[in-house]
């Protein structure tokens, strides 16, 4: 079984290049795609055969509340999922989320198993009734909560998770039944995905209550170059965020 690890950025083609070249240099044999929201030209200029332009407004903003995975997951679904029945997982990382061990695959995958997760995420966590701003934005939205209704599988149909928006694992199964849904609801992603998935009747994890494979992934403050190669000396699996360019080339360099 393998997974496909899908690469979001938006930066520069040069930019594109020097997270290929730490991620290939950690784990040469996963199987890495670049799935592109900046603009064409760019896009054209990358140099990598596992490429997908994402012709989506929501990845360009300005409403970054409204973000969405959507046609990420359906183009990487239909690219690389449905002829590819060895293929049981996605992960969705952003362009500075650094993967630091050539492992990574088989542990994301011996985590999930033991948990029983199709899906995983930092601080994936139920946030109905509480404070946190996006339950706040989404707890009226009638269109997201009328499309929950007609899904759901759950006795509480309008209850609300969600997690960082990088660094999403999810099954095979998961993804193929969050495509057949068709249509979605405008809708934040680290609400949307790890929702709607609840109530198509799948397991959500948070990776923190269960490993410490996310201890440096957080939302912020950035880590910087001294910082993330600090981390990287201590065994780090994972780091998010680093966009500091002189970091992956440092990293990079420690691995030759």
């Amino acid at each position: 079984m393998s997974t496909v690890t899908a690469v979001l950025s938006h930066l520069g083609a040069p930019e594109v290049h020097d997270s290929l070249q730490l991620l290939q240099a950690v784990a040469p044999d996963a199987r890495f795609v670049v799935c592109y929201g900046g603009r064409i030209d760019e896009f054209e200029r990358i140099d990598y055969g596992h490429k997908l332009f994402i012709d989506d407004p929501t990845l360009r903003g300005p409403e970054r509340h409204l973000q969405s995975l959507t046609t990420v997951l359906e183009r990487v679904w239909a690219a690389y999922f449905e002829a590819d029945e060895s293929v049981d997982s996605l992960y969705v990382i952003e362009y500075d989320h650094l993967v630091l061990d050539s492992r990574f695959e088989t542990r994301l995958r011996e985590l999930a198993s033991q948990t029983r997760a199709d899906f995983m995420g930092k601080n994936c966590v139920d946030c109905t009734a509480t404070n946190e701003a996006q339950y706040v934005r989404f707890r009226r939205d009638e269109r997201l909560l009328a499309h929950l209704r007609s899904l759901s599988v759950r006795d509480e149909p309008t209850r609300l998770f969600r997690c960082l928006g990088d660094g999403m694992w999810i099954s095979r199964r998961a993804v193929r039944a969050y495509v057949e849904v068709g249509d979605h609801p405008p809708c934040y992603c680290e609400v949307y995905v790890p929702t709607l998935l609840h109530h198509l009747g799948f397991r959500l994890v948070d990776v923190d209550a269960h490993s410490d494979l996310y201890q440096d992934v957080r939302y912020m403050p950035r880590f910087d170059a001294e910082q993330a190669m600090a981390r990287f000396t201590d065994g780090a699996v994972f780091i998010h965020p680093v966009k500091d360019p002189l970091a992956l080339r440092a990293i990079r360099g420690a691995l030759t």
